[in-house]
């Protein structure tokens, strides 16, 4: 079973104790259901609980007897005499607002107008809660009662039906813990707890990686500049406390200027020390301009000398 049936199974055991909530209910279900008026067709869903729920109010409220039987998937529940004409929902009853004779109504109504007619997305997939019915009068009636408790659904039609629908977590959250489907509400809400820790793990993830990458980066720099002062002898020309730091950094290419400074004997944090950090840092952010210059030059030259030099 989908979510969503298993949403309307665990609905259609909640059933109202108030006799206006249980006629809200079933007119939810009658004017949701998406049957063709006048005839002995009455309700059908792909839900068999929802089926015998359905046959048990109408019952109770009418006096009518019904049958069901399936057609495929679905299970249809019609009228057992034909002739009968059920005076349901109340024909003084022009709009939802004179359904609900009280304030758990609403709750009733809507509980049954998505047995009829609901859908909600599994927790695991994009948030999408949604009522259908061909009837656009109903569908804004619907919009403008349920307004009063949330958001505004939004509207639009899909195969000559008005879809009333909810694409944002809260919403879909408030809707089910409203009709009583608190199961469905709480699984919505851990869902998307842990969508949001995850992605609160990723963002933190790229931005160590980014500060990381960005150290590398910097300590390559860094051992180039270093290389290339040992490899033209002024290596030597440095003072101790420089060749020193400088050492520090061939040995650990991964640290930050920080955890190099707190390898140094003391770790560096009295002015002195810190001005002599300071200084291998601006040395050698000098020399490795000199690197990036030399090798700009050494790009543009061979270049250039490609561009004279043409076959004879």
């Amino acid at each position: 079973m989908s979510f969503s049936g298993d949403t309307k199974i665990a609905l259609s055991r909640e059933i109202p104790e108030k006799d206006c909530c249980l006629s809200a209910m079933l007119a939810g279900m009658m004017l949701f259901a998406a049957v063709p008026d006048g005839g002995a067709l009455l309700f059908k869903t792909e839900v068999p609980e929802v089926s015998d729920v359905f046959g048990r109010l109408f019952t109770q409220q009418t006096g009518l007897s019904v049958n069901t039987h399936t057609s495929g998937a679905l299970y249809k529940t019609a009228l057992a005499d034909k002739t009968d004409k059920p005076a349901f929902p109340p024909a003084n009853a022009h709009t939802i607002r004179d359904i609900l004779k009280c304030e758990k109504c609403g709750a009733a109504f809507f509980r049954g107008a998505f047995l009829a007619s609901g859908f909600v997305n599994p927790p695991d997939k994009p948030a999408r809660l949604e009522l259908s019915t061909p009837d656009a009068d109903l569908a804004c009636d619907a919009a403008a009662v349920l307004t009063k408790h949330f958001r505004l659904p939004k509207l639009s039609v899909r195969r000559g039906k008005q879809i009333l629908y909810y694409r944002d977590t809260d919403s879909i959250e408030y809707f089910l813990s409203y009709i009583g489907a608190n199961k469905s509400a709480f699984a919505v809400i851990n869902a998307q707890m842990l969508k949001e820790k995850r992605n609160e793990i990723n963002r933190k993830a790229n931005f160590e990686f980014a500060n990381i990458s960005k150290t590398v980066s910097a300590a390559a720099l860094h051992i180039e500049a270093i290389r290339a002062l040992m490899a033209s002898g002024d290596f030597e020309k440095l003072s101790p406390e420089l060749r020193h730091t400088a050492k520090l950094r061939l040995e650990n290419d991964t640290m930050t200027l920080s955890e190099l400074a707190a390898l140094e004997t003391p770790p560096i944090s009295n002015p002195k020390s810190a001005k002599d950090c300071k200084e291998y840092t601006s040395f050698i952010r000098h020399k490795t301009k000199e690197i990036r210059k030399e090798k700009r030059n050494h790009g543009v030259c061979s270049s250039s000398s490609a561009q004279r030099i043409q076959p004879a």
